[in-house]
């Protein structure tokens, strides 16, 4: 895929394209659906609904730093303010932030783990092989779904000129039975299958690769390059759809329902089941 220059952005614009310097807050207020509304969508119409407006959170800011210290260090490195102050309250912050924003200021426990992150993932050779190769961070795309009339959008990580995605997961389990779970838990398998099909209607071309790179919060920050079987893509796929459809005839009809109400049946988790089987064998 060839990039573009960036252009200037009309946020009513509709029909396929490739936005490059989007900021964030641009992205979240364009036109039509993305894989965190069908996540709403995925729990009820409703959720959906009355979702209150995205907020920044510390979470997300310091999510964004992570972002930026592996997949673009040198912009990380000029326009990050990275603190001695311990705590957020400490004077040291307070004074920084009014001049960098708190998006931007990092307490030291807050740098010292964006930047073990970041040490990290530049050990990985396997990461760094992609990492290395022209392409961009934060590529937003928007296309109409040809079915359901949708606009619908997406945000990559790193866009390679050549169609690979790395997609930076921060997680507390590297190990593939751990990770699998966050897949599973987030709908990446539907992101994946989203901005996959996004990206061949804005260009005309399939993903050469989606890699997601999950990288541990806490020291050593382990990190491992994963793709998803076909299985997991074939599932992933199915529920991109599904939720689209519901999405589009909630909007047509302007009808938002709740979950399905009704009677019910549900059961303690296995672990509690377990424990009291064996608490039953110590009585016995």
């Amino acid at each position: 895929m060839n990039m573009p220059a960036t252009k200037a952005v009309d946020l009513s614009e509709l029909g396929n394209g490739i936005y490059y310097d989007l900021s964030n807050e641009d992205y979240h207020a364009a036109p039509g659906v993305s894989k965190s509304g069908l996540d709403k969508i995925a729990r009820s119409p409703a959720h959906f609904k009355y979702s209150d407006k995205r907020k920044s959170t510390r979470a997300m800011e310091i999510g964004t730093a992570i972002h930026a210290a592996i997949l673009e260090p040198e912009r990380f490195d000029s326009e990050y303010c990275l603190t001695n102050a311990p705590l957020r309250t400490a004077k040291e912050y307070k004074e920084a932030k009014i001049i960098h924003g708190s998006e931007l200021t990092l307490t030291a426990p807050e740098a010292a783990k964006v930047i073990g992150m970041r040490k990290s993932v530049q050990s990985n050779m396997h990461a760094m092989q992609h990492l290395d190769i022209q392409g961009c961070a934060e590529v937003s795309m928007m296309c109409i779904d040809p079915e359901t009339g949708v606009t619908i959008r997406a945000r990559f990580d790193w866009l390679t000129d050549d169609g690979i995605v790395i997609d930076v997961k921060k997680t507390q389990d590297v190990r593939p039975n751990e990770f699998i779970k966050s897949v599973g838990n987030y709908r990446y398998h539907v992101q994946e299958a989203m901005y996959s099909f996004i990206y061949e209607q804005v260009t005309g071309e399939k993903l050469k690769a989606f890699y997601f790179l999950a990288v541990e919060e806490e020291a050593p920050h382990s990190n491992q390059m994963y793709l998803l079987g076909d299985l997991s893509r074939e599932i992933g796929a199915y529920y991109f759809r599904r939720d689209l459809r519901t999405y589009a005839e909630c909007f047509d009809a302007d009808v938002w329902p709740h979950p399905n109400n009704g009677d019910g049946v549900i059961e303690l988790s296995n672990w509690a089941i377990s424990s009291y089987e064996n608490d039953l064998e110590v009585m016995i």
